[in-house]
């Protein structure tokens, strides 16, 4: 896999809205199984646990005893077996279920020597199905197997380049095998080889949306553009392969499948909506993550208890489509 030497970005558009309050309830995380079923990881105050909907917005219900493994869960991957992976702060651990819910193993100890882990965020896996893992208070990242055999760690606490505090989010370019890292507390991105070495960092410095505050969940897509939940600016910002602001979105939410099936049976609500102004209604509110797939962009939009899908149309070029690169920016209209 390469990424094309350019793209022609024709748009991003919504696409989708899917879960509603009840069903995908504060969702951290997301990942999709090998049948498309979409796992919501919701994080609530008394419980929490991994629910199941589908493109259809069908609630398919929650992972039998899934809850019971969870205590504070931050982010959730599905490997190639179906096989789910959580990363939990509160117990140190990473657990592993099967798609029934049943525990197939969990690994992690509390500390802060090599090998264990304080408050684990993101997790990523890497072309060889090690797992990183974004150790936020220890202010690094640490490698491991699957099966949680420790392999290496780099990063320390600080604010210069290759330095972190509290990093939350990670994931891969799959084109390089770099990682990148929401440096959350430096309230920037990070770029790191496989081996650790830092290779750049980028802000958001931008007139027009001004910088990140709190960047949280991170993802990479095919053509190595970058993905950030700026949570503390209710947004999701997205940047090229060399940290060029590209766009922003702000959330254009439709009322869900499901949605509109619950308001339809319920007359209060109904007057309550329609009283509403609605546009804020459209906005994210707190995204803590984003993924990719294929072209699809999904955001677990926290404080909404939604998901927001977006749909990417670019079309690639090589050398002979477009003039070199150039230092300075510009434009033709034609």
């Amino acid at each position: 896999m390469s990424k094309p030497y350019a793209l022609l970005r024709a748009g991003f558009p919504f696409y989708a809205t899917l879960g509603m309050r009840r069903v995908t309830t504060m969702p951290m995380d997301l990942a999709i199984g090998k049948d498309q079923t979409i796992y919501v990881l919701n994080r609530m105050d008394e419980i929490s646990e991994i629910r199941k909907i589908n493109w259809k917005d069908e609630d398919l219900g929650t992972i039998p005893e899934g809850g019971k493994n969870l205590e504070w869960p931050v982010q959730i991957l599905i490997d190639e077996l179906d096989h789910i992976y959580i990363s939990d702060e509160a117990k140190n651990k990473i657990i592993i279920l099967d798609t029934s819910g049943k525990e197939l193993d969990s690994w992690g100890e509390f500390g802060s020597t090599n090998g264990k882990i304080n408050r684990p965020s993101g997790i990523c896996f890497d072309k060889d199905n090690n797992i990183y893992i974004v150790d936020t208070y220890n202010h690094r990242i640490s490698k491991f197997t699957k099966s949680g055999t420790f392999i290496n760690s780099f990063g320390e606490n600080g604010s210069q380049k290759g330095q972190l505090n509290y990093p939350w989010g990670i994931d891969i370019d799959h084109n390089t095998g770099d990682l990148l890292v929401s440096d959350w507390g430096n309230d920037r991105i990070q770029k790191f080889d496989y081996k650790g070495n830092f290779i750049n960092d980028f802000e958001l410095n931008n007139e027009l949306v001004g910088k990140l505050d709190g960047p949280a969940g991170i993802a990479v897509d095919s053509h190595s553009d970058i993905f950030v939940a700026d949570r503390g600016n209710h947004r999701i910002i997205q940047f090229n392969h060399k940290g060029n602001y590209v766009e922003r979105f702000i959330g254009d939410a439709v009322l869900s499948k499901i949605g509109r099936t619950y308001l339809m049976a319920n007359a209060r609500a109904l007057r309550a909506r329609e009283m509403t102004p609605l546009e804020e209604t459209k906005r994210f509110r707190g995204p803590t993550s984003v993924r990719i797939y294929g072209d699809l962009m999904y955001i677990p939009d926290l404080g909404s208890h939604r998901i927001q899908v977006y749909k990417k149309e670019a079309y690639e070029l090589d050398e002979t489509n477009i003039l070199p690169d150039t230092d300075i920016p510009f434009l033709y209209n034609v």
